[in-house]
């Protein structure tokens, strides 16, 4: 049996951080289906793209942060995201919750980590 081969898109205005989790996400055979830097570029994405899964920054800049972002994506397109957060903070790890988080990773990321809260939120779905 084939196994599936499944697209991401990460939302991240850090282009270190994204071009990172990019590298690795398609090292172990993810499909990146594409990069955003804030909220409206990766509905665009999205709706065009499809993916199964979102990587979001909590906190991008610009009008909207990540976990509005997710939750957008979520009502929109029934889309799960893992978020990525710069900092312990208790206040964003509750909206997290509350936008439906299927994981969350501290930065600096943990590459296994990452990959670990990924793939279970993919095996959700399956």
């Amino acid at each position: 049996m084939k196994k599936r081969r499944w697209n991401v898109l990460i939302v991240e205005d850090d282009a270190l951080v994204a071009w990172s989790i990019d590298e690795v996400l398609s090292l172990l055979g993810f499909e990146v289906v594409g990069v955003a830097t804030n909220v409206g570029e990766a509905l665009r994405i999205a709706e065009e793209a499809r993916p199964d899964l979102a990587i979001f920054d909590v906190r991008l800049r610009g009008r909207r942060d990540g976990i509005e972002g997710a939750a957008l994506l979520r009502d929109r397109l029934g889309l799960p995201s893992v978020f990525v957060a710069a900092r312990e903070d208790k206040a964003a790890r509750r909206r997290v919750a509350k936008a439906g988080a299927a994981g969350c990773v501290d930065k600096p990321v943990h590459y296994k980590q990452l990959v670990s809260v990924v793939e279970g939120a993919l095996a959700e779905q399956d």
